[in-house]
């Protein structure tokens, strides 16, 4: 064990975090949370934060530090680092890292970050953002884990009460999709990757969903938090942003076509419009330089993964030869399935795998429950006319895709399909209108 994550100072802060946060929690709890969800805001929270420690008890006692250790150790050297000088700090901030800025702005006063880390530039912006937190919680890991936790709770509870408006799913049932799935919790609330996308793709939701199904003017501090949100995915993962923006341009489009519902030629070419844009767009995207770049990548790592006993961890093999355009399409329906549904109970006898191998069990049961419901063809009109959950089917699709197509190890896949898991409880656990089974979202007030 690291004696560095857990000290007297460590423990004292976390305690003061955790209360200043409940205090938090407890007046929007009083002002802001409508009435229908204020029994589950405090227990949600408790749960999501609760999780947060697991994450990192697990990492420290079990996986002995990993990627959330390295962002740690490379948080409290930028944190020495605006001590010493807090223009090279900001200087720091504000490059990317580069052997010549090393050597400028870290010595042995400040310490070095981990050289790992410091050469991937998506996991040394993960240290940048947790340099923020080491510098308030005065270097503590497990109030900088608390600090994580509460925005991954916030970023999914503002979401959830925008779709909860909407009125087509139980209550239970979303705050379930978003706040209490237990694999979303532990891998989207400590100090990693995961954690700030899911935060940056919740908060860019909320905002780009207050507009497309609120019908909200789009205010100047949404802008700037939706810009703020994409540089922050861009910036860890750049293919979220293509999981995210193709979903989001065919929901808008849905939006619009139903203005014209009752001009059937108008309609029509509207649709016919976004289905080419939409045909051209993933064609030219998949024979992109980026995509074929990608597909490289991950074809090199799928065969280090397998060969390289050095990488540990249960392994899969989704069975890929053809890395054509078309062998990818071809290739979807698998692919999409072990995103999904891997790993099985039967592959998940691990402590860090055992609740993802439950939820596969529960997922293929709602699957299962929502193909033979007697109202599946309502379910499936409803599925293709609602913006949301237009939103939600292709946004899982797309990223279970490239989770399960490029992860190859199971706890890899696990970490990044999770932001996916409360789109596909949306998808499996829609109500109809017990008056007219309702096929359109309705319009807010």
């Amino acid at each position: 064990m690291d004696t560095e994550f857990i000290t007297v100072f460590d423990i004292i802060s976390a305690l003061i975090w955790s209360v200043l946060l409940l205090i938090i929690v407890g007046y929007k709890k009083s002002n802001n949370v409508p009435v229908s969800l204020k029994s589950y805001f405090i227990p949600s929270y408790l749960f999501r934060s609760l999780f947060g420690v697991l994450f990192a008890l697990a990492y420290i006692f079990i996986l002995g530090g990993g990627d959330t250790k390295a962002y740690f150790q490379g948080a409290n050297t930028l944190n020495n680092l605006f001590v010493k000088s807090p223009l090279l700090y900001l200087e720091s901030m504000w490059s990317d890292p580069s052997s010549l800025l090393l050597s400028k702005h870290f010595d042995s006063i400040t310490g070095y970050p981990p050289s790992w880390i410091y050469k991937e530039k998506e996991g040394w912006f993960v240290c940048k953002i947790a340099s923020v937190l080491s510098l308030i919680t005065f270097k503590s890991y497990f109030a900088m884990t608390l600090i994580i936790a509460y925005f991954s709770f916030s970023s999914s509870f503002r979401l959830l009460s925008l779709i909860e408006k909407l009125k087509l799913h139980s209550t239970r049932n979303l705050v379930f999709a978003f706040l209490l799935i237990p694999s979303v919790g532990f891998w989207c609330s400590g100090l990693s990757k995961d954690s700030i996308v899911l935060i940056a793709t919740m908060y860019l939701l909320w905002a780009a969903f207050e507009v497309l199904i609120n019908l909200n003017p789009l205010k100047f501090k949404n802008i700037l938090l939706i810009l703020l949100c994409v540089y922050v995915i861009y910036s860890i993962r750049p293919f979220m942003l293509m999981a995210i923006s193709a979903p989001l341009f065919l929901s808008f489009g849905t939006r619009l076509t139903r203005r014209f519902e009752s001009n059937w030629t108008i309609k029509t070419l509207l649709r016919s419009v976004y289905v080419v844009i939409g045909l051209a767009s993933i064609y030219f995207f998949m024979t992109s330089p980026y995509i074929l770049t990608l597909i490289n990548e991950a074809t090199i790592i799928k065969d280090d993964f397998t060969s390289n006993d050095i990488y540990t961890g249960k392994k899969y093999d989704i069975g890929i030869v053809d890395f054509s355009l078309f062998g990818l399409i071809k290739s979807l329906p698998i692919v999409v399935f072990y995103g999904f549904y891997r790993p099985f109970i039967t592959e998940s006898l691990t402590p860090t795998l055992f609740l993802n191998g439950i939820e596969s069990l529960i997922f293929m049961f709602l699957t299962l429950k929502f193909f033979i419901s007697k109202n599946i063809i309502k379910k499936l009109r409803m599925l293709s006319k609602n913006e949301l959950l237009l939103f939600a089917i292709l946004f899982a699709v797309i990223l279970s895709f490239i989770a399960a197509f490029t992860s190859v190890i199971f706890g890899v896949l696990v970490r990044i399909r999770s932001i996916l898991l409360p789109f596909l409880v949306l998808i499996l656990t829609i109500k109809l209108s017990d008056k007219d089974n309702i096929t359109e979202t309705k319009e807010l007030e």
